[in-house]
């Protein structure tokens, strides 16, 4: 039976295994995708690769568990659509001798064929995505991932999920099946609702209260995951209180338009086929509001913390540690007639060091230092006007004067009284600092402004220290040319063809550029998805409930266009509520979550700045306001306007 209907409702069962099979194929390419990323085992007998951390376990499963909810959630109601539609079957079955676990059976026998259906195909399309997305995913992060795994264990424990969730989702229609009024069901008359338990809403009342309070409380000791787990409380409590909450927004309907009135009537009246519906989409926005809050807010913090390296539009090139020669003529090869600076510098205490420590002479000038300077670029810029020009971003009469001069420039510290400083030359052994030679008398001056060197040291003075000089990169002045982004990975892979494994080996300086627009978007769609699938099950099931008061329409004359007005006022009714309900329920654990993300400097050399918040309003909008009218709109497209007529046997 379950066979048979599954091929006669051919839409109905398409969109359960869409709900079912999707979920299972995002898993399944997932997990393929990082077993095939991962770290291959050592050589070591006995050895295996790195498993997942604790944290990376605990998420992976509070994903998977919030993945199951939603399936369940929207999925159950197909189910009960397809349980009402089959009431007459499963009455016949009931008077022909059929006991209640029967027609149990039947139901559950529904959500196991389709839930294992879809597991399978999940499985099977999230391969193939995965086969699909590898070239993508190395030419993006422009490395071999290495070769195609298939990490077994997963992929089963995921099909299972799949059928699991099916049975689950069909369990509360079975349960209504086996129930149902048999002789009601043969004189097509419809059950009366059920009554509602008045110890959900209290339970989901103290649920959310309690998760409000793991929120604010958790982040304290547990950081990101008690935001995690009091939203996963407060998406819980809400679930639980939704067929009140959906009732106790029937009370509105008198002061809403006509089609309003009687979409939202309707689903006061039976929350047990809108509620389900609208729990789905509130636990989806909210666990996004969450998500979208922490991650703006982590995303304001590295721009307010955003250090520039170089003078925007400046770009500088590491040298390789051998071959810096004929690494500048490819540089100069691929910019053509563009003005490359070879920028030498001396070795400083965090220069690179080819030997042992023995053999690695190193530099610092004794001056009264400044500690919030952070040195990232070079030590010691061996060079002139030109070379601090481009590192400045600007022409310095004072600093070009003074290496003219043949002085010492520092940066982040200042000379002695008499206008000197001087030179320490030192190697460690045994990680001892052991000082070698003093070089006195060495004229400087100290200079505005943070080009992130130590110094500029003037040719002739660092003849004068008789330190060797080493050619650590290679600059374009955004003067003389401003490097593209086309040039920039041309130039990347010119400088990975020397061997060199440097962070950051090609670097242009274009400001902070990230953006959280793709994510919004990103997120926005998957919510505007979950809702239009929501809306179109509770609209289908309400369409299944009232073909009797359409008929009635259609017989005291209402237009064709009423019951699309009316199935589109019910979209926007459940659309609506689930949405707002989960902005509600997601903005406290986003918040929560700003705090442990953002509490502290992510960057050396910030200053404190406490906790950072940024609410996407922009993003809560179109959850609140758009995605209701564009989930209405969709709806509307897809029903029928021409009202059912229904043939009437005189008693």
């Amino acid at each position: 039976m379950a066979r048979q209907d599954a091929l006669r409702s051919k839409g109905r069962t398409s969109l359960v295994l869409g709900m079912i099979g999707l979920p299972v194929a995002a898993i399944v390419a997932l997990a393929v995708l990082a077993k095939t990323g991962e770290e291959p085992a050592t050589g070591t007998p006995g050895a295996v690769a790195p498993g997942p951390s604790a944290a990376e376990s605990a998420i992976t499963a509070m994903a998977i568990t919030m993945i199951v909810l939603e399936i369940v959630l929207l999925a159950g109601p197909a189910f009960v659509v397809d349980a009402r539609r089959r009431r007459r079957d499963l009455a016949l079955v009931a008077a022909s001798g059929g006991a209640e676990r029967h027609l149990r059976a039947v139901v559950l026998a529904t959500g196991v064929l389709l839930g294992g259906i879809a597991a399978v195909a999940g499985a099977l399309l999230g391969t193939l995505a995965a086969a699909v997305a590898m070239p993508i995913v190395e030419a993006v992060q422009d490395e071999p991932l290495g070769p195609f795994r298939m990490p077994w264990a997963q992929v089963a424990v995921t099909m299972l999920f799949g059928l699991g969730s099916g049975a689950l989702a069909a369990l509360l229609p079975a349960r209504q099946a086996a129930r149902m009024d048999v002789v009601a069901a043969l004189a097509g008359r419809r059950d009366p609702p059920g009554r509602a338990r008045r110890g959900w809403p209290i339970a989901g009342g103290l649920l959310v209260l309690a998760g409000v309070a793991a929120s604010l409380l958790g982040v304290r000791v547990l950081n990101e995951f008690g935001a995690a787990f009091g939203a996963a409380a407060i998406i819980a409590g809400l679930v639980a209180a939704c067929p009140w909450i959906v009732g106790t927004a029937g009370r509105l309907a008198p002061r809403l338009p006509l089609p309003l009135r009687l979409a939202v009537r309707d689903g006061a009246r039976n929350r047990a086929r809108t509620a389900p519906a609208v729990a789905a989409i509130m636990a989806a926005v909210a666990g996004i509001t969450a998500l979208a809050i922490g991650g703006a807010s982590d995303l304001r913090q590295e721009q307010i913390e955003y250090q520039a390296r170089l003078p925007a539009g400046s770009t500088m090139i590491r040298a390789p540690q051998t071959g810096a020669d004929a690494a500048e003529q490819a540089i100069r090869r691929d910019l053509p007639g563009v003005p490359v600076l070879s920028l030498k510098t001396l070795p400083g205490p965090g220069g690179y060091c080819t030997g042992d420590g023995a053999a690695c002479p190193a530099l610092s000038f004794v001056a009264r230092e400044d500690p919030e300077v952070m040195t990232d670029l070079l030590d010691h810029l061996v060079g002139g006007p030109r070379e601090a020009r481009m590192l400045l971003g600007r022409d310095d009469p004072a600093v070009t004067s003074a290496l003219d001069a043949g002085k010492v420039v520092l940066f982040g510290g200042s000379p002695t009284a008499g206008g000197t400083t001087a030179a320490t030359v030192f190697e460690w052994d045994d990680a001892v600092q052991r000082t070698t030679r003093r070089i006195e008398g060495l004229p400087a001056v100290a200079a505005s402004g943070d080009p992130h060197v130590r110094a500029i040291v003037p040719p002739k003075v660092a003849e004068r220290i008789g330190m060797p000089i080493r050619t650590e990169a290679f600059g374009v002045d955004r003067a003389d040319h401003r490097v593209t982004k086309a040039e920039q990975a041309r130039l990347e892979r010119t400088m990975r063809a020397f061997g060199d494994d440097i962070e950051d080996e090609v670097y242009v300086e274009r400001g902070f550029t990230r953006t959280f627009g793709g994510v919004m978007a990103l997120l926005a769609a998957v919510a505007g998805v979950l809702a239009l699938g929501g809306a179109l099950i509770a609209t289908s099931l309400a369409a299944a409930d009232s073909r009797p008061d359409l008929a009635t329409f259609a017989a005291v004359g209402a237009r064709p266009g009423t019951r699309r007005l009316l199935t589109m006022g019910q979209a926007a009714f459940v659309a609506g509520l689930g949405c707002w309900l989960g902005i509600a329920g997601g903005v406290v654990p986003g918040l929560a979550a700003a705090r442990p993300l953002t509490n502290q400097p992510g960057q050396p050399g910030v200053a404190g700045h406490g906790t950072i918040l940024d609410v996407p309003w922009t993003l809560l909008i179109g959850l609140g306001v758009v995605i209701p009218l564009v989930t209405a709109v969709g709806v509307g497209t897809f029903t029928r306007g021409r009202l059912p007529m229904t043939r009437r046997a005189l008693s």
